[in-house]
């Protein structure tokens, strides 16, 4: 069974589109609030478990206080503006019902588009077993690889995760101070070529 984990903050426009193409392929949605001043949280409380979660800068904070209200076997992380076929969603519940001892997680690949183009891909561990010991990282481009690798493996999938973002400037420059924040508390991880495709990103978005 899965728990459908996600992070929100004024989603009004995206969230009961979004919701209603996931919520018969998943067994629980678990909604973490950050702060919204909209209609998000009405529309929220239709589909699941609502609670809210004073925003500190980190992704991680958030993403792991939604895993921890979360009481299936697996959890899918998603966001309201990621995108996934229904047949890839059915291939999700299939792999959580057949999967192998040793795998603690599987990993999605996030096609980032622009204007109708791609602008970034980058393979993600967004399916994982709800187990303790699995945990986010980095406060940014947060993780649970570094967790995972420690107890078991991650299984590859092939499954895109279609992400259509804001093009909002300040947001931009909003992840670009939380990289430098990365880089500064987490230097042993890969943010260095994060930040470069970070600020690719940024350009093609301004």
């Amino acid at each position: 069974m899965i728990s459908l984990c996600l992070i929100v903050r004024d989603e009004e426009e995206k969230l009961e589109f979004f919701l209603n193409d996931v919520k018969d392929f998943v067994d629980e949605i678990v909604i973490i609030d950050t702060g919204s001043k909209d209609n998000t949280k009405k529309i929220a409380k239709k589909f699941g478990k609502v609670y809210d979660f004073r925003w500190n800068d980190d992704f991680s904070d958030a993403r792991n206080f939604s895993v921890s209200k979360a009481t299936k076997d697996w959890i899918l992380v998603l966001d309201p503006d990621e995108v996934i076929d229904e047949k890839d969603l059915i291939k999700i519940k299939d792999i959580t019902k057949n999967n192998k001892k040793d795998i603690m997680g599987y990993r999605l690949i996030q096609e980032t588009y622009y204007k109708n183009k791609i602008i970034s891909i980058r393979g993600i561990c967004r399916l994982f077993k709800n187990d303790k010991r699995i945990r986010f990282v980095y406060p940014i481009h947060e993780t649970v690889r570094e967790s995972i690798k420690k107890i078991g493996k991650i299984g590859k999938t092939g499954i895109i995760i279609n992400h259509y973002p804001k093009t909002d400037k300040d947001k931009k420059d909003y992840y670009l101070k939380l990289l430098d924040k990365k880089k500064k508390n987490f230097p042993e991880s890969s943010v260095d070529k994060e930040i470069k495709n970070e600020i690719r990103e940024r350009r093609s978005l301004c």
